[in-house]
């Protein structure tokens, strides 16, 4: 079956039309709830990209008949999270939510490493003036309930917020021999020449292991929640502004367009920096395991050897980057390579979606939109070549306080679930 665009999306656009004029009167200084979901609903037309892709083909059984049932294949972006790099917990770009989580993390930060924690996120460690050090958190976007939503359903605004706890960091032993597989890729001349330290990690890790283990014991007694009762009343606020979108599309849809539900929770905390301080902070290096983080050209955000904004690994609050707005784009990059994945060395909680309800295939990655300071209504992927070019990404949409939050839009493909999943064409 050969992909098209759904036709009713049209109903997207005329319903985010309205939305979108009230862009212009919005204030750039700073991001609250309400306005990540204006913005957010602003940026579907543009950003979400439905297609249908293909037929599923279920087993139902009930007593002793059977039968097939089928479903639609669907693909489209999700606005999952909201990624934000920021100085100081004061200065988070997301008011209303991520200064008050920012704020309430930093003492576990603090605490977890047995030291205050600077304002710039590490610089106190190294006092490199060509370095950039910045605090990032990932928090998961309201408008990620997309489904229901669309099909008038409701959003629960928690009270509070758990802090992300240890289960991906207690699976990474399991993951030290596929990095030594990824080693393995790397020319031996190569790898010979740039990580004798990394090599001598991967061949004794135990007292690597240890420390990841102090770590965990310590991060394991914080067992904290944030109170968020008081952004409750602005967060509902936003959530009605986009359920009123939500109504209108699936009443001009008859409601027979179907959405991926995302991987994230929203309103869920699944990174903050300040909590993943000892790895964020390269204060136990465990990211230098990583070839990518040894040879260049592996994992760049770019087109590797000819032009790189930054390295993805390691996966570390420091970056060596000029542009303010690009030193956040890589550093969002960063924080979404660990969230998709699991068993990375960090304090997280991986985006992955529920199958109970939906069967899920690879996606196709992940694209971009700027939330603060310069909001936009499209979406793009980091890293294009503008060596060339009379001005560079961000010029002009750079922030006094250097704060940036970017809804990470998350690339999806799925059909709802009918019973024993069989297979799908294509």
């Amino acid at each position: 079956m050969s992909r098209f665009a759904l036709k009713p999306l049209a109903a997207v656009a005329a319903a985010t039309a309205v939305l979108s004029m009230a862009l212009a009167s919005a204030p750039a200084r700073a991001i609250t709830t309400p306005g990540v979901l204006t913005h957010t609903a602003a940026a579907l037309p543009s950003c979400l990209n439905y297609r249908v892709e293909g037929i599923c083909f279920f087993l139902r059984c009930k007593l002793l008949v059977c039968w097939i049932e089928t479903s639609i294949k669907i693909s489209h972006y999700v606005p999952d999270l909201v990624v934000s790099t920021y100085n100081e917990p004061l200065r988070h770009p997301w008011t209303d939510l991520g200064m008050p989580v920012a704020t309430a993390i930093g003492a576990v930060g603090s605490g977890i490493l047995g030291r205050l924690l600077d304002s710039s996120a590490g610089g106190l460690d190294n006092p490199s003036a060509m370095t950039n050090y910045k605090s990032a958190d990932a928090i998961g976007n309201p408008a990620a309930m997309l489904a229901s939503m669309a099909t008038g359903g409701g959003v629960t605004v928690p009270k509070t917020l758990p802090v992300p706890g240890v289960t991906e960091l207690a699976k990474f032993p399991q993951e030290l021999p596929n990095i030594g597989k990824q080693w393995t890729q790397v020319p031996k001349q190569v790898a010979d020449t740039v990580a004798s330290d990394a090599k001598k990690m991967m061949e004794a890790p135990g007292m690597l292991l240890d420390s990841i283990k102090t770590i965990m014991k310590t991060i394991d007694g914080v067992r904290q929640v944030i109170e968020i009762a008081e952004t409750v009343q602005q967060v509902q606020e936003g959530i009605a502004t986009f359920q009123q979108m939500g109504s209108i599309v699936s009443g001009m849809t008859g409601g027979s367009l179907l959405f991926c539900p995302g991987g994230s929770t929203p309103f869920y905390l699944h990174y903050q920096s300040e909590l993943d301080a000892p790895f964020w902070r390269g204060v136990l290096p465990v990211e230098m395991i990583y070839p990518q983080s040894w040879v260049p050209g592996l994992g760049e955000v770019g087109s590797g050897y000819t032009q790189t904004w930054g390295p993805i690994y390691p996966r570390t609050g420091e970056l060596i980057q000029s542009h303010p707005v690009k030193t956040s784009a890589v550093l969002s990059e960063r924080v979404a390579s660990i969230l998709y994945q699991s068993a990375q060395p960090h304090i997280y909680t991986k985006v992955e979606p529920d199958s109970s309800s939906h069967v899920y295939f690879g996606g196709g990655g992940h694209m971009w939109q700027m939330l603060h300071p310069s909001p936009a209504a499209s979406c793009l992927t980091f890293g294009a070549n503008d060596s060339l070019s009379l001005t560079t990404f961000g010029d002009g949409k750079t922030d006094p306080a250097d704060g940036y939050s970017w809804n990470l839009w998350k690339h999806y493909i799925c059909c709802q679930r009918r019973g024993a999943y069989l297979y799908s064409i294509p």
